[in-house]
């Protein structure tokens, strides 16, 4: 009887992550565009100025996830998350009463530590310390949960900092905020405990995946190998390209003459859509491997950028913009959800949490130099659509590079762990 309770304990994990996800991204990360006009316009900082607390949480949470093994392994899980989620409570607090740019970028880089600590680094390596199978699936219904609260953060959020007569209404949505994380924040700690040193494998399952029984080497052997760099350099570029342009599409459908009814009806497609990729990215991670889901969302990646470089107000343009929305959701699993299980998948569990942290970071470091990028291109020839063809093009060349690594890859995972038929 205590057998089961330990294995069935791992659903309240899952759900603990679900919880922390959806409300850390969703209601602390994903709807930051919300409060923009109301908080530039209350406080009088220009919108370029004000972009600065974003590059300052980017930079925090790079240099959060470059320590994240080394505190994970000192302060345990739920010291770090407990940690994480004080940080996020604190930066919605400097928020919500900051009126100058220095103000808002210790906001930032708060929160910056605070996502490092509560989302994608570490949900995933929950995920891998309490389950054994089907990881993608699991880790695919987690992401998901940023959709979803991003969604129910709007609804709450938006009468909230636009109410009428109300400069400041942002202020009482930033404590609102405050207060779902204060409980949240609370549940998920109590739910979180130890994982069991080395989860049982069932014996149902398939072991001939090696993603599922892959152990690996330590790190001081891993980073001697070539592969290991190439697929540094591949999560940076990735996270520079698709974060690159997550803030200037809606700009450059405007630019190309689309109306902002259309717009908004395009990012409600791209987050929907977004949701849906997630989990089924993970279900395609378990039935077809890494390989194969890698190269959808490259190549989903590549036409995305194509559809939003050659769309118009014309009906064909409409068509094309549509399109890319729905593949624009379908390539952003590669900056989340994709960066762990490539981990997973290419070094195995016993460095598991320090590449993750260092992916992670560099990850966010393409997301700092993303954004910056695309803008001084649009500022040097007046349109969007030169970086976009050239993201493309780049996407093509990481899409290539991938294979090689994947090769090599595979070829050092079948000598360290051989699978038997």
């Amino acid at each position: 009887m205590k057998e089961k309770t330990k294995l069935e304990y791992k659903w309240f994990i899952l759900g603990a992550c679900f919880l922390m996800v959806f409300v850390c991204l969703g209601f602390c990360s994903s709807n930051k565009g919300l409060y923009l006009t109301a908080i530039t316009e209350a406080v009088g900082i220009p919108r370029g100025l004000f972009s600065f607390n974003d590059s300052s949480r980017y930079v925090a949470t790079a240099v959060a996830n470059l320590f994240f093994g080394l505190l994970l392994q000192r302060l345990g899980t739920r010291k770090l998350v407990a940690i994480g989620f004080v940080s996020t409570i604190a930066s919605m607090l400097f928020y919500a009463f900051a009126t100058d740019i220095v103000t808002f970028c210790i906001g930032g880089a708060l929160l910056g530590v605070g996502l490092a600590f509560t989302t994608t680094t570490m949900a995933s390596s929950i995920i891998r310390r309490w389950f054994v199978t089907d990881i993608g699936k699991y880790t695919g219904i987690v992401f998901a949960a940023n959709g979803i609260g991003a969604t129910v953060a709007s609804l709450i959020a938006t009468p909230l900092i636009n109410e009428p007569g109300n400069p400041f209404g942002y202020r009482n949505s930033y404590l609102l905020v405050v207060a779902v994380l204060v409980v949240s924040g609370t549940a998920v700690v109590a739910l979180l405990k130890n994982p069991p040193e080395q989860p049982a494998i069932p014996a149902t399952a398939k072991v001939k995946k090696q993603a599922d029984v892959y152990i690996g080497v330590p790190f001081a052997q891993v980073r001697h190998k070539s592969f290991f760099y190439v697929s540094g350099i591949i999560v940076l570029l990735t996270g520079l390209c698709l974060q690159g342009i997550s803030g200037a599409y809606a700009a450059h459908l405007q630019d190309v003459g689309l109306t902002p009814h259309l717009i908004a009806l395009v990012v409600s497609i791209n987050s929907l859509a977004m949701t849906a990729s997630k989990i089924l990215t993970g279900w395609m991670h378990d039935r077809f491997g890494l390989s194969v889901v890698m190269t959808t969302c490259q190549t989903a990646a590549v036409a995305a950028f194509l559809c939003l470089a050659l769309a118009n107000s014309s009906s064909y343009g409409i068509v094309l913009t549509i399109a890319f929305a729905v593949l624009y959701a379908v390539a952003l699993p590669l900056e989340t959800l994709l960066v762990p299980l490539l981990v997973n998948n290419f070094f195995g569990i016993i460095a598991y949490d320090k590449i993750l942290g260092l992916f992670a970071a560099l990850n966010y470091v393409g997301y700092a130099l993303g954004a910056p990028l695309v803008n001084l291109c649009f500022d040097a020839v007046g349109s969007y659509k030169p970086i976009l063809i050239a993201f493309a093009a780049l996407m093509v060349v990481i899409t290539v590079a991938f294979r090689f690594v994947f090769g090599s890859a595979t070829k050092f995972k079948q000598q360290i762990n051989p699978i038997k038929e």
